[in-house]
């Protein structure tokens, strides 16, 4: 085998390695961004309901919904990265 197509092969395998962990890394960090939105949002929606406070309670409410949709948006993507792997 030439000497360039040993180097080429080597190369590939690492900067897939570096993709890889690179992509790990960015879904871990986008995964705690995320739990951090669905955990602040539901501590407001138990926070404007022990308050009985209905104006907060909307807002705190519309704020759940967009978190959760956001969760599941991550794990679409999550799942739309594994199937480019294969």
């Amino acid at each position: 085998m030439p000497q360039s197509t040993v180097q080429a092969r080597r190369h590939s395998r690492t900067s897939g390695t570096v993709r890889r962990a690179l992509r790990g890394f960015v879904l871990v960090v986008t995964l705690i961004f995320v739990l951090a939105a669905l955990l602040i949002s539901a501590a407001l929606v138990v926070y404007t309901a022990w308050l009985h406070k209905l104006q907060e309670g909307a807002f705190a409410l519309l704020f759940a919904v967009l978190s959760a949709q956001i969760a599941m948006n991550w794990i679409l993507w999550r799942d739309d990265e594994d199937d480019l792997d294969d």
